[in-house]
């Protein structure tokens, strides 16, 4: 089998779109052949689409460049061009309709993604108040795309239904194919938490403090604290806007997963955690749900967008409502911590969940199975 892989980013880098390409890219090469093909703006479209945000700037709208039609246009065509002459069976595009949208090929496409454009309109900051034009425009190229592919594999029932209800795609077109856990050395059976530790270790792991609830997972420490709860909280990838000084605070604001040492930190840290605290507010997928469980770590979130894919209340975690306040997400962790037997099991699933579904060979061979049954037909 020889598969094309066509993306916005490079597969071959470490950290495209959070890792996801490139452990896409590792999978799919153990099953086929892999051919790249990546593409950079020329610097006409950059202009254009640079002109495109001064403009609606100065309306106070916004822009996402990447579902303007003469981006994905240009795109299009760009693989279109390369598709007359390589020889592939099947072709995979993760998280780029703009590829697909205007692209003309005889090759069936594999579409990979974690939401559709038309249920993420004012769900995340970046896509609030855009340009009426860039959300129409955007829903076009969006809606050609999962219509185009042969079978779509999304990251969540969240996705899965918008493709459904607003794109008309028909069920059996779809596999939810939830990610994996992308850390360079997953720990093995003998490494996973199996006790929890004398203070409640809380994991807040995110870059953005506001989207991730960065704020709610601050106040559950504190009520933790009011209720006699021993407790500590470290924070990694962002810096609280408002000073911390207590003492069983610790902030790291960036961690780098690539260099080794760092990687370490990583590693230590999660494997010795009791709960990856993340009350987010909007959440696609979240590989941190998956790496979480790999270590055998609960976690404690809310039920808002494909979270409740990854994290199932009571096998590896809870998903509170989005409505939960700092006191219910503090109740929650009480009641877990302070039942040995219900902890204990929590983390036995979560590893369980991790090694049957949220992890990359899982999904590598989904992925193989969905190529198989296309070029079967």
């Amino acid at each position: 089998m020889r598969t094309g892989f066509a993306g916005r980013w490079d597969p071959l880098q470490k950290n495209s779109w959070s890792g996801i390409y490139y452990s896409t890219y590792q999978e799919i090469k153990k099953y086929s052949e892999v051919e790249v093909f990546h593409y950079k703006w020329p610097w006409y479209i950059r202009e254009q689409l640079i002109l495109h945000k001064q403009v609606q700037k100065l309306r106070h709208k916004k822009v996402a460049v990447e579902f303007l039609r003469t981006y994905a246009k240009w795109f299009s065509r760009q693989l279109e061009k390369d598709m007359r002459t390589a020889r592939l069976d099947i072709l995979f595009v993760p998280a780029a309709p703009q590829l697909i949208a205007y692209c003309k090929t005889s090759v069936p496409v594999i579409f990979m993604t974690d939401a559709t454009f038309q249920q993420i309109q004012g769900y995340y900051d970046s896509f609030d108040n855009l340009a009426p034009y860039n959300i129409s425009q955007g829903i076009e190229l969006d809606k050609l795309a999962f219509q185009k592919a042969a079978h779509c594999m999304l990251a969540s029932d969240w996705a899965k239904r918008s493709a459904i209800r607003d794109y008309g795609i028909p069920e059996d077109k779809i596999t939810v194919a939830p990610f994996g856990a992308n850390f360079d050395i997953i720990p093995g059976p003998d490494e996973v938490k199996k006790e929890k530790n004398r203070i409640c270790q809380l994991l807040f792991l995110g870059v953005e403090w506001e989207r991730k609830g960065g704020q709610i997972a601050l106040d559950t420490f504190y009520a933790l604290q009011r209720k006699g709860v021993p407790a500590h909280l470290t924070i990694i990838g962002c810096i609280p806007p408002v000073p911390v000084t207590d003492k069983d605070i610790t902030v790291i604001p960036f961690i780098d997963r690539h260099n080794t040492e760092e990687a370490k930190r990583l590693y230590d840290i999660t494997r010795d955690s009791d709960f990856l605290l993340l009350p987010t507010r909007a959440e696609c997928a979240g590989i941190v749900f998956c790496e979480a469980s790999a270590f055998g770590v609960p976690s404690i979130t809310t039920n808002t967008g494909g979270v409740s894919t990854n994290v199932q209340d009571g096998i590896n975690g809870f998903a509170l409502p989005p409505e939960a306040t700092a006191t219910d997400y503090a109740e929650k962790i009480e009641e877990l911590f302070f039942d040995d037997a219900a902890y204990r099991q929590l983390s036995k699933n979560s590893r369980k969940k991790f090694e049957e579904e949220l992890n990359w060979e899982h999904w590598g061979k989904t992925f193989y199975g969905i190529a198989q049954k296309i070029l079967n037909k």
